[in-house]
Formats: C-alpha cells, sequence, structure tokens
C-alpha cells in the first residue's frame, strides 16, 4: 500500500522532533557527566572497561556510559532524519542537505568524545567536543523551523543586527562557562556578583569566570531588549511566541548561573544551567533561520 505524502511529512516530523530534543538532551546529559565527575567513569573508548555495558556497580560509569548512548541515539535519530527526508522531498534540498552534514558532524562530535577520554579530559578537546554539540544543535533547530514556520513579514535591519548579536553573545555565554569549569575556574568565585570580597578578581581563574559571567550580563540585556521587540509582532505571531520563550529562558539561564554560587555548587544547578544555555542558543539560532527565510522568500 502505498504511504500518502501526509502520512509521510508526519512520520518525517516526528523525527524532526526527536532530532531537537536529542539537540537539547544530549549537551545537558555530557553536563550531568561533567559535574558529577563522571567525564572518565569510562576509561576506554568506545567500550568502558573493556565491555558494551557498563559495571553496574561504578555509578560514574554507568552515567558516562548513558552519555555515550545518548550520543548512539542521537545518531540514529540523524540517520532516520536523512532517510526520511530524501524519501518525503526525491531530492537534496535544503533540508536533506543540512541533517546530510548534521550526520557527519555528529559522527565527528563523537569521536572528539572519544579523545575526550583518551585526552584525560583536557580541557580544550572538551570545548571543542561541546562546540561541536551545539553546531549540530543548531542544524536540527534550523531545518525543523525550515519544515515547520513559513516567512514572516518583513524584519527591520536593526533587529536583524540584534538577533545575530544575541546568538553570539549566546554561544559565547555557553562556551565560556564550560571552558571555565573545564579550566577548575567554575568553583573560585563563591559570591554572586561579585567574585569575592574583592572588586576586581586577583587570580587567572577568576578572571576567566568573571569573563563568563560579564558575557552572560551581556547576553542578557541583549535577549531582553530583543524579545521585547520581537513580542511586540504580536504575542499570536511567531515572532511574538519565539519573543517569549527566548524571554522566558534566557531569565531562567540568567537565574540558575546565579544559584549556582548560592547553592553551593549543586550538581542540579549546573546541569540545569547548560541546559538552559543551550535552549537560549537553540532559540536564538531559530531567529536568524526566520530572517533568513523571509529574505529568500
Amino acid at each position: 500500500m502505498k504511504i500518502k505524502k501526509t502520512a509521510k511529512r508526519k512520520f518525517f516530523l516526528l523525527f524532526a522532533i526527536l532530532g531537537c530534543f536529542f539537540a537539547f538532551f544530549q549537551p545537558t546529559c555530557g553536563a550531568f557527566t561533567r559535574v558529577t565527575d563522571s567525564g572518565d567513569g569510562c576509561p576506554d573508548w568506545p567500550t568502558c572497561f573493556g565491555s558494551w555495558v557498563p559495571p553496574f556497580n561504578d555509578i560514574n560509569a554507568v552515567i558516562e556510559w548513558s552519555h555515550r548512548t545518548s550520543g548512539t541515539l542521537f545518531g540514529l535519530v540523524a540517520i532516520m532524519l536523512l532517510i526520511t527526508s530524501y524519501i518525503l522531498y526525491k531530492k537534496f534540498n535544503p533540508t536533506v542537505k543540512i541533517y546530510s552534514v548534521a550526520l557527519v558532524l555528529i559522527i565527528i562530535v563523537g569521536g572528539i568524545g572519544g579523545l575526550v577520554v583518551l585526552s584525560d579530559l583536557n580541557p580544550a578537546i572538551r570545548t571543542v567536543h561541546l562546540a561541536g554539540a551545539q553546531a549540530v544543535a543548531a542544524l536540527m533547530v534550523a531545518a525543523f523551523v525550515i519544515e515547520t514556520i513559513s516567512p514572516q513579514k518583513k524584519i527591520p535591519k536593526n533587529i536583524k543586527v540584534m538577533i545575530y548579536i544575541t546568538a553570539v553573545l549566546a554561544i559565547s555565554s555557553l562556551l565560556s562557562g564550560a571552558y571555565a569549569v573545564w579550566q577548575g575556574a567554575g568553583a573560585v568565585c563563591y559570591k554572586w556578583p561579585l567574585c569575592s570580597e574583592y572588586i576586581i578578581p586577583k587570580y587567572t581563574n577568576q578572571w576567566i569566570h568573571m569573563t563568563h559571567r560579564v558575557i552572560s550580563l551581556a547576553l542578557l540585556l541583549s535577549i531582553l531588549r530583543l524579545s521585547i521587540i520581537l513580542i511586540r509582532f504580536g504575542i499570536s505571531s511567531i515572532l511574538g511566541k519565539i519573543g517569549i520563550a527566548l524571554l522566558i529562558s534566557g531569565i531562567l539561564q540568567t537565574v540558575i548561573g546565579a544559584s549556582i554560587p548560592l547553592s553551593e555548587f549543586t550538581v542540579w544547578s549546573r546541569s540545569l544551567h547548560l541546559g538552559l544555555a543551550t535552549i537560549v542558543w537553540m532559540i536564538s539560532f531559530s531567529i536568524i533561520i526566520v530572517i533568513r527565510n523571509q529574505e529568500r522568500s
């Protein structure tokens, strides 16, 4: 029996949603792996202590193995996205091309994840690993926006500049925060908004930490300004809804980030902070794709 195109599209969109979910979940799961000190839970790669399943009496190994398994599932979803999108369109249109690049990038990021383990959790390689994961997230949300959101009315040029600035600040805040943690600077500033009793940081790690806070503050101000402008397009409009989502996620990310030193660096606050940062990045990039669609229409 021949499958109708509408059924094919629904099947494809199901995987598109799963792709966006895993794009968010994988870095968040990685953050949980990091903050629980489970990054080296499995000392070898791709196996764990020489086996394809972890020793279940070792919680750190289970957490690290779970992160790897999530990445494998993400790869399978990416394969299905490439297959279903090509079946749907029968040609290499922008959506199929995006999913092709995403699949290749997921494989590369997985390999870099292996290097992270084999390099004893080198901070630079871990940052590249996270950057690759965020690039995949951008591709997933880009394809989803192209498939589900129609071109919007003309957006003023000055707003376009703000959108790009917000996106750059979002990814800069995310990566600078992760790098600070991996350099051992995540907990050196035990007060907020200041680093310690001193207004000016004294040590290199404190400067790294405070640089992340400054970038995050600039991001929050950019989000506040941009989201208010987008909401003025109308709450019922796509841009208005995206503006509300950006505003809520941006404020939550900042509040959770501020709560990290106040909550004595709990696992939940540190994991949730990176998860929300990923959401802010994905929303910011989705706005870029919306305006790019408008320019092409």
